[in-house]
């Protein structure tokens, strides 16, 4: 009896096998947890930083730190775990800017990222430089639509497919249109920058042939179109135009988003800026399923982010989120570079034929010379017709004698980047209106290029645009900082106008100016008349 038993068991088990052989179509249910951990406009920052008031912020070593945590995690669940960067590596700070991002994209080998679409910031210098980064990085520059105009043929890969345990994943890079018009333009003039949405409609239906999940990786920014004067398609218009795309991981914007936005099914999530979060999302998949993607769930880590407390006349600061101990491994290896880095701040960029002046006790009070060399550079650097500057983000005079740029650095210490904005001629005057009010001292007295004005006792007045009256009709170009451009100092009326941040940062600004003069002297111009 028990032999008949046995025999019965093995007969329905050859039966079984027999069955599914001759029926090829029969599959089993594959479910799969990915989280995917990103990061974009990183702009040189693998050093911490300090952005005002808060102290060690960022840095590539607590970053590889809380990625591996999270690695860790994942993968004990039996989950894989994708690093994306969606570009803007170059360009933002000098000890980066300076070794051409070589510590940036070497550390993030390191760290372990999976792929980098290309942002406009990659432009920014000969495209030696881009071919040295990508022998650098371990890890493929992506980008569909940029292509060269000889061949016909894309300058990167358009898209890759990882698979994780039979999952299949499709990443595809896509670049804003308009980086011909934000870069040097000699640097992409053998390239052609063709349409995101039509791209993305040549290529998403066949990724999805070829893959169970497509993510687009994009530098297009968090809008339907760009700001700035451009109309160049955004995430937004990505996800409403292109169907079939799971997740847009994106770009350009710097926008934090704490929550995915979604937009006809698909995902759109970004970090920020300068590495001072990872993004998380956290999906399950069915590969069975119509909507392949059945949960998801995101966050932003903030990485080693404080906050001030008060508690009576004392100030103390407090992690945002956790804290991360930096990873000694990348700490060792960033020391090197940020000592090669040091001894070329110390060179000389040029020369100061008198005193620049720009201690407070008068860039908050009226015009200086220094604060018209500052803002004639932000002119120079855009192309802006109109310059506005915060006199409290500068903070120190240059020594007549050989100008470093670290002098440069301790006048604009804050990192700022310059914001392009498209302005009307009222638009002006209202900012005008506002900096008349403010009280001389303030760190938000106004220095500017451009243009000339009068505060006749609170009231702005005889606005000039170069040997112009003000046009209020007319709308100009116009650049600042990102701190004034997004409300800061009293200029709210700023804050929701089109907008473009350059991502060039002033210092870097004000240290091209003064190479390219060689020796700068300066004046003041009558740019402000202050009647009291």
């Amino acid at each position: 009896m028990k032999l008949m038993k046995q025999w019965q068991r093995c007969c329905c088990l050859v039966s079984s096998l027999l069955i599914l052989n001759l029926c090829p179509t029969v599959s089993f249910a594959a479910t799969y947890q990915l989280t995917i951990l990103h990061t974009n406009d990183h702009h040189g920052h693998f050093l911490k930083f300090n952005p005002y008031p808060v102290m060690d912020v960022g840095g590539l070593a607590a970053q590889s730190t809380l990625v591996n945590i999270v690695r860790a995690e994942v993968e004990e669940q039996g989950g894989h775990v994708l690093l994306l960067s969606a570009g803007d590596v170059n360009t933002g700070i000098p000890e980066s800017d300076l070794l051409d991002a070589e510590p940036d994209f070497k550390l993030m080998s390191t760290i372990g990222y999976d792929a980098m679409t290309l942002g406009n910031h990659e432009f920014d210098k000969p495209r030696e430089v881009l071919l040295k980064q990508q022998e650098w990085a371990t890890f493929p520059f992506l980008a569909a639509n940029i292509v060269k105009k000889d061949s016909g043929e894309t300058l990167v890969e358009p898209y890759i497919i990882k698979e994780f345990d039979g999952l299949k994943v499709a990443i595809l890079g896509l670049t804003t249109e308009e980086t011909p018009i934000l870069t040097f333009p000699e640097y992409t003039a053998d390239l052609k920058f063709t349409s995101v949405i039509e791209t993305a409609k040549a290529l998403v239906p066949k990724l999805r042939e070829e893959a169970d999940i497509v993510i687009a990786l994009t530098h297009l920014g968090f809008s339907e179109d760009s700001g700035g004067g451009y109309k160049s398609p955004g995430d937004l218009k990505l996800a409403k135009e292109v169907p079939g795309i799971d997740v847009i991981v994106g770009g350009h914007s710097h926008t934090e988003l704490k929550e995915a936005q979604i937009v006809n099914k698909t995902l759109i999530v970004q970090a920020g800026e300068w590495s001072q979060n990872v993004g998380r999302l956290d999906l399950k998949i069915d590969t069975d399923a119509p909507e392949k993607i059945t949960e998801s769930a995101y966050r932003l880590i903030p990485v080693n982010m404080k906050k001030r407390v008060k508690y009576h006349d004392k100030t103390y600061y407090m992690f945002v989120d956790k804290g991360y101990i930096e990873d000694q491994e990348m700490l060792d290896a960033i020391t090197p570079y940020a000592e090669q880095a040091g001894k070329l701040l110390d060179q000389p960029v040029g020369e100061a034929v008198n005193v620049l002046d720009g201690l407070k006790e008068k860039v908050r009070f009226e015009e200086t010379n220094l604060a018209n060399l500052v803002t004639d550079a932000m002119r120079a650097k855009t192309g802006a017709e109109i310059a506005l500057q915060n006199g409290g983000g500068i903070r120190a005079d240059i020594a007549p004698g050989p100008v470093t740029y670290k002098d440069i650095l301790t006048i604009q210490p804050f990192g700022n980047t310059l914001v392009v904005l498209d302005m009307t001629g009222q638009q002006i005057m209202d900012t005008l209106a506002y900096a008349a009010t403010v009280e001389p001292g303030n760190g938000a007295f106004l220095q500017v290029s451009g243009l000339k004005w009068t505060n006749n006792k609170g009231v702005a007045e005889n606005v000039m645009v170069g040997d112009k009256p003000l046009d209020l009709q007319k709308t100009y170009k116009v650049v600042t900082n990102n701190f004034m451009a997004a409300g800061g100092d009293g200029y709210k009326m700023l804050k929701d106008l089109p907008q473009v941040n350059t991502g060039f940062v002033d210092a870097d600004a004000v240290k091209e100016y003064i190479q390219k003069a060689g020796k700068v002297d300066p004046k003041v111009e009558g740019r402000l008349t202050i009647i009291k």
